[in-house]
């Protein structure tokens, strides 16, 4: 009598092991949705397109990309937030789920008790670009003349809260800086009009739509915010080696794949297995040179630590700012 439990707990523990080695071997068996949260043709979107267009072909199974835009990137969290826990809805994201939530005062979003992280996988930084009729050659330089003369410059961004906004309010609160925001509907908008002049300043995560105007003269690439300097502009500085008060200085766009809560560790290793392979691929690493992307390389568990660290640090600065999108 005394070897029957033990016999029932090897027989339950060999029955879970072959159902988990079952569920680990077939899954995905069926297409998978990749929400972005932005439009189609925007840097998520053409990282995302092309990386996943290399996941699929990796597992050998489609992955569907559904672009869901709203509310800062909300409209897609609180989609995968709503989603099935299986692996069959997963989400593309950027540090937007970080900053969007505390901007719409939306705490069900927050990425540490809504989402799991399966991969961290690139890295954007922000460059400081200025209008070429502004006479500055360096950072140190602008920032002086920004300090200077107070609300004197005007400083376009994608729009209020996002990363490049709150990027350019936390540097200002360091350095005693005021400026003009002018926030616009997107990076491009902003962009288009730094080149014309109407504003003087902004900080852009967009590498390929900024490249060209740098290459012809028309606008200036002063610093990067990354901590290191950039693979797609080796020949810009970091605000970390340029400016004192700013040492250690590490900030910018950056993409994850999430899954709703709960998701399945093997799931969630199964994709990310799947996406270091991907990111190695020759197209994709174009790509991401392309949009001035740099790999992450973190593990599940130090992309967690990450996201919650960020959300921390961005939410302080939104509450710091009194912003809110509502």
């Amino acid at each position: 009598m005394k070897t029957i439990p033990s016999v029932m707990a090897i027989t339950l523990a060999t029955s879970l092991n072959v159902t988990t080695a079952y569920a680990d071997s077939t899954y995905p068996d069926k297409p998978v949705s990749v929400i972005i949260g932005f439009s189609p043709g925007g840097p998520t979107d053409a990282i995302g397109r092309v990386l996943f267009r290399k996941v699929a072909d990796v597992m050998k199974t489609p992955f569907v990309i559904e672009n869901r835009p709203g509310a800062g990137g909300n409209i897609g969290s609180q989609d995968l937030a709503r989603a099935k826990p299986d692996g069959y809805t997963i989400m593309y994201g950027t540090s937007s789920v970080t900053t969007a939530p505390p901007l719409f005062k939306r705490d069900d979003l927050n990425p540490e008790k809504a989402f799991e992280a399966a991969s961290c996988t690139t890295k954007v930084p922000l460059i400081l670009l200025v209008n070429n009729k502004v006479p500055a050659d360096n950072v140190n330089q602008f920032y002086k003349l920004v300090k200077d003369n107070p609300g004197k410059y005007f400083m376009g961004s994608s729009g209020n809260g996002a990363i490049d906004h709150l990027v350019a309010m936390e540097i200002a609160s360091k350095l005693g800086q005021q400026f003009q925001h002018v926030p616009y509907k997107g990076n491009g908008p902003a962009l288009t009009d730094l080149a014309a002049g109407n504003v003087s300043f902004m900080y852009s995560g967009s590498f390929n739509s900024a490249l060209p105007f740098i290459q012809k003269g028309i606008i200036k690439a002063l610093a990067v915010t990354s901590e290191k300097r950039s693979s797609a502009l080796p020949e810009v500085p970091t605000l970390s080696e340029s400016v004192t008060e700013l040492k250690g200085y590490d900030a910018g766009t950056w993409q994850t794949l999430l899954a709703p809560k709960n998701t399945p560790p093997a799931v969630l290793n199964t994709l990310d297995d799947a996406v270091q392979t991907a990111l190695k691929d020759e197209e994709v690493l174009k790509s991401l040179h392309y949009q001035g992307a740099d790999i992450m390389h973190m593990s599940a568990a130090e992309c967690q630590a990450f996201i919650k660290n960020e959300y921390t640090r961005w939410s302080k600065t939104i509450s710091d700012l009194n912003l809110s999108a509502k």
